[in-house]
Formats: structure tokens, sequence, C-alpha cells
């Protein structure tokens, strides 16, 4: 299916008990989610996804091609945006509230486990398309602040999250589409982020 723009991306922390990070003062919001779209951070700008594919290894024997192996699939999304708000992407890129002194402190080995799912939709804009990944590790982008010239020199927001398979059932990513009879906007999300308590509407139809 052609696939037309970024509508917006989801993300989720998770802790340790493989759910969703419900707190608000240590996950992203009170249900444990945060839509970046226009409203929220001013737009979401790109989900590079790569990894998606690996190549067979032959194995070979008797002078010809006797098996062929896969390996493990190794996805990775790199995410932009123009403007989360910065305590939602300090929490993603591993920063902890300084309750002392103020701020967001980075210490070297944080892992900041989480969740993301991506919206795109078909090239007449009647079909949504998710696709969603459980679980991984994100960690944040680099930053190069300039000068202001003529224009302003803008930097933007990004971060990247390494896939793995989910422990709980190995499910590396899974695609959701809006035009399927058992499709559910908030049944996807509890689905994808176990702990997530449905609000008892969809947004996709509306």
């Amino acid at each position: 299916m052609e696939l037309r723009g970024l509508a917006d991306f989801v993300l989720g922390m998770v802790g340790n008990d493989g759910k969703i990070i419900t707190d608000p003062d240590l996950g992203l919001s009170a249900n444990g989610l945060f839509k970046v779209d226009l409203n929220s951070s001013a737009g979401a700008v790109q989900a590079n996804i790569t990894g998606l594919s690996t190549t067979p290894e032959k194995v070979y024997g008797s002078n010809a091609v006797a098996e062929q192996n896969i390996g493990t699939i190794q996805p990775q999304i790199a995410l932009t945006a123009n403007d989360i708000p910065h305590d939602v992407y300090d929490k993603l890129a591993g920063l902890v509230s300084d309750t002392v002194n103020g701020g967001f402190a980075a210490r070297s080995g944080t892992l900041v486990q989480g969740g993301v799912v991506v919206h795109s939709q078909n090239r007449e804009g009647t079909i949504d398309a998710y696709f969603a990944f459980p679980f991984g590790v994100f960690t944040p982008g680099e930053l190069n602040i300039q000068t202001n010239q003529q224009n302003p020199t803008v930097v933007h927001d990004a971060l990247t999250l390494s896939i793995q398979a989910r422990p709980t059932d190995s499910l590396v990513y899974q695609k959701f589409y809006s035009d399927e009879d058992k499709f559910d906007y908030e049944k996807m999300l509890a689905y994808v982020f176990p702990g997530y308590q449905a609000a008892g509407t969809n947004p996709s139809k509306s």
C-alpha cells in the first residue's frame, strides 16, 4: 500500500514489569502515552524505519547451496519532531529530574525502555496505517546549536528507538489498518502498551 505523509506517532515508556509507566512524574502522562502531532509538538516530521529485513545466510555443501538461514531482524526508528515539550523529551532521553538543584540530569548507564506507534495514511487518505513497535530502547539525538543569522537557526528534536523483541511474547512489530473489521484504535494501544487504559473512543474514526 502506498503511504503518504506522517500524521503523528505515539510514544510510551515501559517499566521493568513490562507495563507502560502511568505515573506522570516518571512516565509521559497520566495514561502513560504521549502523541507527537501538530497540536502537542508543532508536528511530527520523520519516522525513518530501517532493519526490517535481514540477508539470508547461505550454507554450502558438496559444491552447492545446501540450505539458507535467516538471522534476527534488528529494526531501528529515527524519530524527529519540531517541538516536543522538554519534560517529555528529557524523560525519553534518559534524563532524571533533579528535585534538589533543578533541571534534568543525565547519567551514564541509564536505559529508557519503551515503544512507539507510527501513523500514516494511504494515497487517498481513507485508510489509516499504524506501525507498532512495542519494545526497545530510546536514545537521544545529537545537538548542534548555532548562532542565529539573517534567519534563525533551529534545532529540532530527534530520538532513536532501537527495537528488540518484547520479552513477554517475542513480538517485534505489528501493522494495523483502520479498514479492518476488527480494528479498534484504543484496543490497539492497549495491546501495544500493556497497562494502558482504553478511553473508550476511537480517534481514527472521528
